[in-house]
């Protein structure tokens, strides 16, 4: 075969892949509008008597930490200040060997006391239980490091209320963030078993979102921009589609509030994956489809907080290259279910939809930049069909972008008008300026997947101004 038929095959390859995932993308789009006006007058319908009384179900907040001495303390003050009836809030200290701990002690007063465990989950060695002394419903437990599953698997342990949320702790929360997603399970507490909801991202979340009510936001620097730009599509052109049709495949970790009662009976999160979020929402489908059990898993338009951003492109692929790889361990541990019919939608519509869009996606942005290559090189290339095929791509994802924006905003309008211009300005040149470096974490992850490696890789946390 000669090389300009290959190039073509390549080409066309390439081409019928790119217009599967853009028509995906544009129909989760428009169900995505539909299931966020939905939710919308859902909300305004709520009675704030029922939320604010003994009615409303407590909640037990697990919030993992290692080595997060510069965020946690602002992360735990937003959850203490949470408008929501009854809540405790339980901190693992996962082994940090920074000041994690100490900052704690000081900025709460913590004091030693003695906590039974349910065991429900084996987890690593229990170091020590503190408590607050100035706030009871904080709870401080330190152990040996076993990484943020098993972190959260600890919290299980000790919580005791019916619901747990398990939090990140580079966040800081909305006050509203309980009292505007429990309804959800309030209306309907005999069938959904878990929900997230939609949060931004910063630099600094502390100076995004003062005093857990107003917000400062998108942060204006590009870099977090475009990442704001992802959140955005993620949550309002993806996660609200797949939730409409019974799919939503990831309860994201920043924010995942679940019945106990189903965690209990998973036993906990997974050590054994490179993240512990995506997985445990794999796993629930599965289990309660394998069971024949009615259910639903959510995702809400709601603004529940800000977490941070990485501020450099280095942490940015970091980050994106272990999402990466979770999300190809999980798929393919969960495998059988793709194309099976029982697991409903979860089968036929949302393990293909992974398929497509991150499974294979590394293979085709390989071959897509070889073609290009070994092209040029040959002199095969026509640089004007070129350039007006990637003029085309970036305002097909522009349009992405912008409905997500609109979407968000009709939703909350808290976006800065400043802000809203940049993201405007930037949307039609993130394929070239954004695109290419996630990308190859996307490539580093599925190549760090196929050698086996399941570490953290965690990396340094950004310099936090004062937020005052």
């Amino acid at each position: 075969m000669s090389l300009p038929t290959l190039l073509q095959a390549g080409v066309l390859a390439c081409a019928v892949y790119l217009c599967m995932v853009y028509v995906a993308y544009f129909a989760l789009m428009v169900v995505g509008f539909a299931e966020s006006r939905r939710r919308k007058r859902e909300l305004r319908g709520a009675d704030p008597d029922v939320i604010d009384s003994r009615f409303a179900p407590p909640v037990s907040i697990l919030v993992p930490a290692h080595n997060e001495e510069t965020t946690l303390p602002d992360a735990v003050r937003s959850l203490l200040a949470l408008d929501y009836p009854e809540h405790e809030v339980i901190v693992v200290d996962d082994g940090s060997t920074d000041r994690t701990l100490e900052r704690m002690r000081e900025e709460f007063g913590l004091v030693p006391v003695a906590m039974p465990s349910r065991g429900i989950v084996a987890t690593q060695r229990i170091e020590g239980h503190f408590r607050s002394s100035a706030e009871p419903r904080l709870v401080v437990i330190a152990k040996a490091s076993g990484g943020k599953a098993d972190a959260l698997n600890a919290a299980l342990n000790h919580c005791r209320h019916r619901y747990v949320c398990g939090v990140d702790a580079d966040m800081v929360f909305a006050r509203d963030a309980l009292s505007t997603t429990m309804p959800a399970f309030m209306r309907n507490p005999g069938s959904v078993v878990g929900l997230t909801s939609f949060f931004e991202t910063s630099a600094n979340p502390a100076a995004s979102l003062l005093a857990g009510v107003s917000y400062r936001i998108p942060d204006l620097r590009p870099l977090i921009l475009f990442q704001v730009l992802d959140y955005l599509r993620a949550f309002f052109n993806n996660r609200l589609a797949w939730s409409r049709y019974g799919f939503m495949l990831c309860a994201a970790g920043a924010f995942q509030v679940w019945r106990r009662d189903l965690v209990d009976e998973l036993r906990g999160w997974s050590p054994a994956f490179t993240c512990e979020d995506i997985e445990f929402t794999f796993r629930a489908h599965r289990f309660l489809r394998e069971r024949g059990s009615p259910y639903r898993i959510l995702s809400l338009p709601v603004r529940v907080g800000v977490t941070e951003g990485p501020d450099d492109m280095r942490k940015l692929v970091a980050q994106r290259e272990r999402w990466q790889r979770v999300i190809v361990e999980t798929w393919w541990a969960n495998r059988k279910m793709c194309f099976n019919r029982r697991y409903g939608s979860v089968g036929l519509l949302g393990m293909p939809y992974y398929l497509l869009s991150e499974i294979v996606a590394p293979v085709f942005e390989v071959l897509a930049v070889a073609t290009l290559a070994v092209g040029a090189a040959a002199g095969l290339v026509d640089w004007n069909v070129f350039l007006l095929v990637l003029l085309l791509i970036s305002l097909v994802n522009s349009v992405l972008s912008a409905g997500a924006l609109l979407m968000a905003d009709l939703e909350s309008p808290a976006y800065r008008l400043a802000g809203v211009v940049r993201l405007l300005a930037l949307m039609p040149l993130e394929l070239l300026v954004y695109r290419p470096f996630m990308s190859w974490a996307r490539i580093k992850g599925t190549w760090r997947f196929l050698r086996g490696d399941k570490g953290w890789h965690k990396y340094e946390r950004n310099v936090h101004a004062d937020p005052a």
